[in-house]
């Protein structure tokens, strides 16, 4: 544990998932905060407190988020989602948008994004809630507030499949291309099943090119970590893509995750697409 709690500043897009966070953080013990004040951040930041805390800061406060500055030991977690989704989630909520006046649907999400630039880019963590559920949203969050908290100092690893033909995550630093490996798609007894699945897993695996692969990632992986924690860096998301998402690139995140756990790092895994329908 460190001597002083964590403070983390959740921030994001209108209908990304801060109210979900929040709550799911509060349920975890962390003290929370809605809607705090740009200008009153940094003597929120040094009150004695006796266990972490979160306060969200968001397009609400407008123009003051010009003046925006994560003090020092301040760490800030941005929730963003696609266009498409941001307009389906707004239009089932009553709650006014905070860019309202300057357009509606994409054109208050674009002016929403505007105004929150410079906190993204400030942001420790970005996490692209377009295809979570709330209550996947609600572990992630955990995973990364109570797990700095849990291991400070330590870098913690995210690692997450997707299928390139749902598009790129938003969230992600690093992206390897599972593609090169032989795909299990094209087995008909194993299309259906995923990466998940033991026949699926020692399909992909028997072929050397997902060795190399998984041994290539992971040098680069523990050496770059080993990096990052002398630069003060304590996250990290990789994620692995092949077509669809439900078969090479969740064989690859697992088996990188178990070698990864097995040096001593805290790693979460998440696969984004797994559980989409079967093409067929």
């Amino acid at each position: 544990m460190t001597n002083a709690p964590d403070v983390w500043v959740i921030t994001g897009l209108s209908g990304a998932g801060k109210a979900t966070a929040l709550a799911a953080l509060e349920r975890d013990g962390i003290d929370c905060v809605d809607n705090l004040a740009v200008d009153v951040l940094e003597a929120y930041s040094t009150l004695p407190r006796s266990r972490a805390s979160a306060a969200v800061v968001d397009a609400r406060q407008r123009d003051a988020l010009a003046r925006f500055a994560a003090p020092r030991g301040v760490r800030v977690l941005f929730l963003d989602a696609r266009d498409d989704v941001l307009v389906l989630r707004l239009a089932a909520t009553t709650r006014p948008h905070p860019c309202a006046e300057l357009g509606r649907g994409r054109e208050a999400i674009a002016a929403e994004r505007a105004l929150l630039a410079p906190m993204r880019a400030a942001a420790d963590v970005v996490i692209d809630t377009s295809e979570l559920r709330s209550e996947d949203l609600a572990d992630r969050v955990a995973a990364i507030v109570i797990g700095t908290r849990d291991s400070p100092g330590a870098v913690n690893v995210a690692l997450s499949s997707f299928g390139f033909k749902y598009g790129l995550p938003l969230d992600v630093e690093w992206v390897v291309d599972a593609r090169v490996v032989r795909n299990p798609f094209w087995v008909p007894d194993l299309r259906p099943r995923t990466g998940l699945d033991s026949s699926v897993r020692d399909y992909v695996l028997e072929d050397p090119v997902a060795g190399g692969l998984i041994d290539r990632v992971h040098d680069l992986l523990t050496w770059s970590v080993r990096h990052y924690g002398e630069r003060g860096r304590e996250f990290l998301h990789f994620a692995a893509g092949c077509t669809g998402g439900r078969h090479r690139s969740v064989v690859v995140v697992e088996a990188l995750g178990a070698r990864l756990r097995d040096d001593g790092l805290a790693v979460t895994v998440f696969h984004r697409d797994v559980d989409k329908p079967d093409p067929r």
